[in-house]
């Protein structure tokens, strides 16, 4: 490690972060722009269940990219890694 090294990882993590937070509330927004995610979500092929269970990834999601922008706050602690693993995909 090296003080470049460190500050090249801070850029990238950096941008990275912002890039990854402003696709996830793109995400958010696509879904439920129109007001109902779910029945969105429905028309694009998820039945009902499966709907309710992407909505709920993708609020939590938006959640945390709501926070990293300042948009909302996170009082309690919730363990979103916990909520999110569900959908890793065995990754």
């Amino acid at each position: 490690m090296s003080v470049a090294t460190i500050d090249n990882d801070i850029t990238t993590f950096s941008v990275g972060m912002r890039n990854l937070m402003t696709a996830v509330q793109n995400l958010s927004l696509n879904v439920n722009g129109q007001g109902d995610g779910q029945a969105f979500l429905e028309s694009v092929g998820y039945d009902s269940d499966d709907a309710a269970t992407a909505l709920n990834a993708i609020s939590y999601l938006n959640t945390v990219a709501a926070v990293y922008f300042g948009d909302a706050a996170q009082a309690d602690e919730y363990d979103f890694n916990q909520q999110l693993s569900q959908y890793w995909a065995g990754q």
